[in-house]
């Protein structure tokens, strides 16, 4: 046993990850309800929200046998299940909202010099998800928390684990990343392009 004899957390987390269904049972009666607010916070009706706790507990259980006890089990199952949130949110809700969840974004983007083609108007808003799912993770899940939830900076400091200050730039390097890549795919000028990201 070792290590696990004295830390009650690893010694819980090895007898459920050894399939001990008690074990199993107490960490989903610990953690359970916590995890299902987490996933309401990314999911749009309580059903859904349901649906991704089941979803985040499997992948949790397949992993039990990583956690090492450095930190208590209730943080590292948190962390764990915000990840897969996000994962979960950027891969499925974020193809669905595609209309409105990028209106935020274009706001940023100069306004097309042809106001005949709402088709244009839909390309750009598909290019934006498509640009958007290419980034580096943590400068596309800054962007999709604050400009696409709406969340508050500090509420994404939370979540993410990092100071605020961290939020902010971070958020200001992912917008202008964005703007400049789809500047790129957009050929738009590069001087429009750059007086709409000192408006962020």
């Amino acid at each position: 046993m070792g290590n696990a004899a004295l830390n009650p957390d690893l010694f819980l987390a090895r007898r459920a990850a050894r399939s001990d269904p008690r074990a199993w049972e107490e960490i989903v009666e610990l953690y359970g309800e916590r995890i299902y607010n987490l996933c309401l916070r990314f999911a749009s009706t309580p059903a859904e929200a349901e649906d991704l706790t089941q979803d985040v507990f499997v992948k949790l259980y397949g992993h039990l046998d990583q956690y090492r006890g450095e930190v208590p089990l209730v943080a590292w199952a948190l962390r764990l299940s915000r990840n897969l949130c996000i994962d979960h949110y950027r891969h499925h809700r974020l193809r669905k909202q595609s209309e409105t969840a990028s209106d935020e974004v274009l706001r940023h983007m100069p306004a097309a010099d042809d106001p005949q083609s709402e088709v244009q108007a839909r390309e750009r808003r598909r290019l934006v998800h498509r640009t958007l799912a290419e980034m580096a993770e943590d400068l596309a899940t800054v962007v999709l928390l604050r400009d696409l939830q709406g969340w508050s900076y500090e509420e994404v400091a939370g979540y993410l684990e990092v100071p605020l200050g961290t939020v902010k730039s971070r958020l200001n390097r992912a917008r202008r990343e964005l703007v400049s890549r789809l500047e790129a795919r957009l050929e738009l000028p590069p001087a429009a392009v750059s007086q709409q990201v000192s408006s962020c």
